[in-house]
This record gives structure tokens, sequence and C-alpha cells, in this order.
């Protein structure tokens, strides 16, 4: 089946590749239509150009870089009105309006520095300003980036508006997304799943540094129209870069160390690109190491860690199209503290094969393509002392092709399909289930029609999931759609400074095979488990809306959202009479051969619990507000609210993270910034079941940042207090919360240089 599907895909990238040369013998016997639009793009404070800004012609979906002077120019752009765009890391994606006649045109564009929003690629086939998506995103990179790192992509990204951090100690730190977690949150590389197990358990973590990221994009609320089921609550997407996709002429690269106190932390990664301009590589690795972490109670034991990774990336780069490859290893471990007395360590290992191809303006009716083809190889040890225990194999292959059509009229979009074969198994004490193989496919298509001041999205997708246990136990199959409806607002009267953004969308998902297949004691969720495997797919229908405004001196977003869930899977307690009743049956469910004198079930300490499927209501609200108070000085503030209960009773649902507020001062003057913020987060009473609530608690932080050129290279050198009051608090969605509370007070320095 994997050979096959590999076959198909590679059959895939060959047909676009063909469309192109087709279209472009006809090009050229074709006589050119349209005119010329030029022009220079300047730095609007200081007036110096800005090379290599792409620029945008919204309603034609054509891009072109600016030269080392920044001057652009298009060829052959037809008569009509056109808004046209800069996309540029750290600057406004503000419009300028334009009518085309047959004569050429000239356009000279002057470029304000943003404070908040950026250029996102993980919300639509095609990148397109944070400002202008249909819902709410998230970014870091750069000196933000150097602001929040920490060693887990879940801690970095716990300040995010709307994401919170599921933890069972600081090493499978996991980001939660509006209150939902696990399987429905999806955590890409380079828009590829990483092919890690994260999802299925409190103690397995990421296989990724953060320091090694050149961006990370957060995506809110579902994002299944494009990459399926298990985005149902949202995406992470670690944007690392590692398969060129542009033509290299001279090295270019970017290095991070960092060094934290609270545990001896220290760690680097870096990456270089090279190439002659047809040919272009990447090289990559990264490092870090920690001791045990000390709370405002004393050092935590086995919550130590170290990683350690490596990257190489090829790729051939046309003019306007591209193909390459790259293959990744990684080699993790991380203790987990007061489990088994605190004797149990993971040790991760991955292999990581990626290949990709794409291309743009192509001629006829195909204007682009992107083709992806990922192979994961993942195992990972769960040690007891030095001995093993448990041994968990995640084998994956996933293919994707999107093909994107020229505008019709005022239609433009995108159709694609997808594929996914997996085989997932364990042996050893925490053998859950027996080993399950798990096929998934789908096609779907994304469209917009275009206005000069509002857009509509709409699309669909189809999902088909298949999973094959090795035993007895039955095989189940799933097929759900999915679809969306968006719909961006842009008044003409604003200028480009004020949009209404709202997306309805029907998401589904199947169950994972966890929840289907696992029974037994599982020590990385603290229970005893129970599947079931008669789960019907879980079906919401979310609705966002966003206010979002801007202007020289504030940018400012406000989001309401409500997802109904119906067959919303959770771990739902049993208690031990319940079990026993029902002990018999289980055991012939999942086909338990109890052995002459044995005496039940061993669960230990664990509490029971059993996956259940019911209606669900999740609804919240986020805010990010910034605000310059004079021209040197600028407030943050972020707000994020979620609540999730069951439709038919009201019970909370379990794991909801409190609200919280931050709110800090920001000191820039050019290069250097020097500020503080303070977190109040609330407590949080309404739990389920035997869930403990927590308190309420407030967090300081302050930074520093410093960049400077020198020999044609930028260095950065961020300082950082964490926690400066050395405050005891607990999170709600750390496992060990009722023993364990957080890091105390730590500080930590970053340096990072680019060229």
């Amino acid at each position: 089946m994997i050979r096959q599907r590999s076959l198909a895909l590679a059959l895939a990238l060959l047909v676009p590749a063909l469309a192109a040369h087709s279209a472009a013998a006809q090009g050229g016997q074709a006589a050119p239509v349209g005119t010329t639009l030029s022009g220079k793009v300047v730095q609007a404070e200081t007036n110096l150009p800005m090379s290599s800004a792409l620029v945008v012609i919204d309603e034609l979906r054509r891009e072109v870089r600016a030269d080392e002077d920044g001057n652009y120019r298009f060829d052959q752009v037809p008569p009509g009105n056109y808004h046209v765009g800069v996309r540029a890391d750290g600057y406004t994606t503000r419009r300028t309006e334009l009518t085309v006649g047959a004569s050429p045109a000239t356009l000279n564009l002057a470029v304000d520095f943003d404070m908040h929003f950026a250029e996102v690629v993980s919300v639509s086939p095609n990148a397109r300003p944070q400002f202008e998506s249909y819902q709410p995103t998230s970014v870091l990179s750069g000196q933000d980036l150097a602001k929040q790192l920490e060693s887990t992509i879940g801690a970095t990204l716990s300040e995010s508006p709307g994401v919170a951090m599921r933890s069972l100690g600081p090493g499978p730190a996991r980001p939660v997304i509006r209150g939902l977690d696990g399987d429905r949150v999806l955590v890409l590389e380079d828009g590829q799943r990483m092919g890690d197990l994260s999802s299925q358990s409190g103690d397995h973590g990421v296989p990724i540094n953060p320091a090694a990221a050149r961006k990370i994009e957060v995506v809110r609320g579902p994002a299944t129209l494009l990459y399926g089921a298990n985005a149902i609550g949202g995406l992470v997407n670690v944007i690392t870069d590692q398969i060129p996709t542009e033509k290299t002429t001279r090295p270019s690269g970017n290095f991070t160390m960092d060094f934290g106190s609270n545990g001896s932390q220290g760690g680097g990664a870096g990456d270089v690109h090279v190439g002659n301009g047809r040919f272009a590589f990447h090289f990559g690795g990264a490092a870090r190491q920690s001791g045990d972490i000390s709370t405002p109670e004393g050092t935590v034991t086995n919550s130590d860690s170290r990683m350690a990774m490596g990257q190489v990336g090829a790729a051939w780069t046309g003019d306007k199209s591209y193909a390459g490859a790259s293959y990744g290893y990684d080699d993790t471990e991380y203790g987990i503290p007061v489990v088994e007395d605190g004797s149990i360590s993971l040790t991760p290992k991955r292999h990581a094969f990626s290949a990709r191809a794409g291309a743009s303006e192509m001629g006829g009716w195909l204007q682009s393509y992107r083709a992806t083809l990922g192979v994961r190889r993942y195992e990972h040890s769960e040690l007891e002392g030095a001995e093993v225990g448990t041994t968990f194999n995640n084998n994956s292959v996933e293919g994707e092709l999107i093909v994107s059509h020229r505008p019709t009229g005022r239609l433009v979009g995108s159709l694609g399909g997808w594929f996914l074969d997996r085989q997932f198994s364990a042996t050893g004490a925490e053998a859950l289930s027996p080993p399950i193989d798990q096929r998934s496919m789908a096609a779907f298509l994304y469209e917009e029609i275009k206005w000069s001041h509002a857009t509509l999205q709409f699309g669909g997708r189809v999902d088909r999931a298949q999973y094959e246990p090795a035993t007895i136990l039955p095989a189940r199959d799933f097929t759900e759609w999915s679809g969306s409806l968006g719909l961006l607002i842009q008044p003409e009267a604003a200028n480009d400074n004020f949009v209404i953004a709202a997306s309805l969308a029907r998401a589904a998902r199947p169950p994972a095979l966890e929840e289907l297949y696992f029974f037994g004691p599982h020590p990385g969720n603290l229970s005893f488990e129970i599947g079931n495997p008669d789960l019907e797919a879980e079906q919401g229908l979310g609705f966002d809306v966003s206010l979002r405004g801007r202007s020289n001196r504030f940018e400012a977003e406000l989001t309401f959202f409500r997802n109904d869930i119906k067959n919303y899977v959770f771990r739902n307690p049993v208690s031990d009479d319940e079990f026993e009743a029902r002990e018999e049956e289980l055991d012939e469910r999942f086909g338990v051969v109890e052995e002459a004198g044995e005496g039940g079930h061993d669960h230990g300490d664990f509490p029971f619990i059993e996956f259940v499927g019911r209606d669900s209501v999740l609804m919240g609200v986020e805010a990010h507000l910034d605000v310059k108070l004079t021209t040197l000085l600028t407030l943050e503030s972020t707000f994020d609210w979620v609540t999730g209960e069951l439709a038919d009773s009201g019970e909370p649902l379990p794991r909801i993270p409190p609200y919280r507020l931050t709110t800090g001062l920001k000191y820039q003057k050019n290069a250097f910034q020097l500020g503080g913020s303070v977190s109040a987060v609330a407590q949080q009473p309404r739990v389920y079941g035997d869930e403990t609530p927590t308190d309420g608690y407030a967090t300081a932080r302050f930074f520093g940042s410093y960049s400077f050129a020198k020999g044609g290279v930028l260095n950065t050198i961020t300082a950082r207090l964490d926690n400066a009051t050395d405050k005891l608090y607990r999170n709600h969605l750390n496992y060990l919360k009722d023993v364990l509370p957080e890091a105390g007070r730590s500080f930590k320095l970053v340096y990072t240089l680019g060229f």
C-alpha cells in the first residue's frame, strides 16, 4: 500500500510539471497581453530601499521580489483595478489601490513598521497577511521568538493568546489551543506532520527544538479544511526552511545560543544556506541540555533533559519553481518526575525524510502547485531506571498535492489531495493495544470570491480513515466531511486599517486509536485507560468572528468563538465497583485472557477512566492590544478566556484552562528594547470528576534586548527574568499539579546572529 501511494504521489508531481512545460510552449507562441507595473519599495521612516521584499497583486495572485535597490516589475498586467501590497517580516501588509490601463504603470511603495501583524503560511493554500486571515493566528519570529524561547514548543507558546501548556514535568510539554488537546491539535514542521506520539499521552513530548525555528505559527480554531481531522482545535506550524524554495547565490544563516539559570539550561541551534543560483543546500543542527529544575519548594528530581538534532537539505531552484529533499535525525531523552518514584525516562528518536516541489506563475489554467512527501520513522523507549519497560514505534508516510488555478472572473482557489499510511506498535509493560495500521486519505477544495473590499471563502473536504488492529479487536472505518465559509470585510473608508473576519466551519474527527483500542494501566496519563471501539466520529460546528484594527499608534484584535462538538470524546471516570461489575465484559471486548489464580487487573493507585463521547460546547474570547503611549513607550496586553461544558447537563469539561490577562510595557529606541509584563491567571474551580481545582496567581517577567550589525552580521542579545518574584503556583493542565508546582525564578540569556 505504501509503495502504491508513493508511486501515485510521484506521478502527481509530474502532472503540474508537464502542464507548466506545455503552457510555457503555448505562451511562447502567444502575443503578450497587458502592460507593465513597476516601482520601488522603501521603508517609510528611513526611505531606504527594501531589497527582497515581496510585492503582491492580490486580485491576480501574482508576486515578485524587489531587487537590491528595492525595484520591482510585473509584466503583462491586464487593465483593471488592483490592490498591491508588500510582504516583509516586521512591516505592515497595508495595500495600495491602483488602476492599470493600456500604458505602463508606476507605483512606488513606502512601507511602515508593524507592531503585531505578520504574514502567515498556515491559514490558506497560499501565504496571506495575518491581518487578513479568516481565523485568528499568532506568529513568533525574530526578537519576539527570542523573548519567549523555551526548551519545548509547549512552553515557548504558553504566553500566546488562546494557547495553554499541557505538561507532565518540563520535558513533554505540548500546546493546548482553546481548551483542546491531544489528537485535536496538530503540530507540524514545515507543513508536514511530525510523526511522533505526543498527542497520545501526557508523558510524550514533541521532538523539536524551538531554537531551530525560523518562525512558529499558530492557527486557533478548526483548520481541518487544509490539514485534516487532527486540526479540529487548531494547529502549530514550526517553520525551519529545511528544503530551500528560492534561489540562493550567497551564504546566509542563523545561529542561536541560550542559557538558563534554573536547571543550568544551555543550548544552541544553527542553520546555513549556500548555493550557486541553481542548486541550494541547507545544513542545520541543534543541541540542548538541562538539569533538574527548581521550584519555590525545592529541586524536582528527574526533571532533566537533553536533545540533539541535525538536518541536511538540497533543492534545484528555478526562476519560478523548485524541487528538493531533506533528511533529519533527532535524539532526545527526558525524565518524568514523581511517577514511579521518579524512575521513568523517555528516549524519543526520529528519522525524518521529506521531499517537496512547487511552481508559481505557470501558464494556462494551472497557476501554481505544491507537492510534499514525508516519511517518518519514530521510536521511543520508556526506561524504568536503566531497563526498558516499553518501546513504542510509529512509522508513517504522508503525501499531499495542492494545485491553484488562475482567477476566473472574481473566483480564485485551490484543490488538492492527501494521504497518510501509519503503522503503530508497542511492546512491553505499557503495550495497551495490539499493533494497529491506519490508512487515511482526503480530497479538498478551497475557493475565494474577491471584491475590492470584501472576500468570500468557501470550501469542503472529504476524509476517509481506516484502523486495522492485529487481533480480535474490530476494524473501524470513518468517512466524514468538513466544510468552511469565511467572510473578510475591508471597509473602503478604513483604508485597509480595519477588517471584520468571520468563519463558520463544520469539522469532523474520527476517534484516535488510543481512544478506540487502549486497555490497561497508563502511567503517562496517571490512569487505567479503557478504550471504546464503538465510538463515533466527533462532528463540530465552529464560529469565529474577529475585529482587527491598526494605525500608526495602535494595533488590536478581538475574537469571539463558539464550537459545538457532537460526540466529544473525553476521559470519563469509572468507579472501582463499576469496573469490577464490567470486568468480564471488558476482558472479552479486548481479548484479555487471565491466567489461573490471577485476581483481576492491577491498577495500583491509578483511577479507572473510559473514553466516552457526549455532545459538548466550548466558547470564549481572545483579545490583543498594542498601544504606543509615546514614540518610545508601548503598552501590550492580551486576554483569553475559554469555557467548556457538556451540552445536556452543563457539567464542565475536564482540563479546561482558566482565563488569563497579561499586560506589559515596552520601551524601544531604535534596536534597543526594555520591558516587563505581569500575567494574572484566574482560579479554576470548574472541574470534572476527581480533577483538582487550582488557585489563581500572578507572575512577573522582565526583558531587555539589543540588536547591532557588524561585519555584515546582525547580532541580537536578549536577557529575560522569568517568574521574577519566585512565585509558587500550579498549572491547571499539569498532570502532576497536586504535588509539583511550576518552575521558580530563572534568568535567561539568548544570543542570535544572522547573515
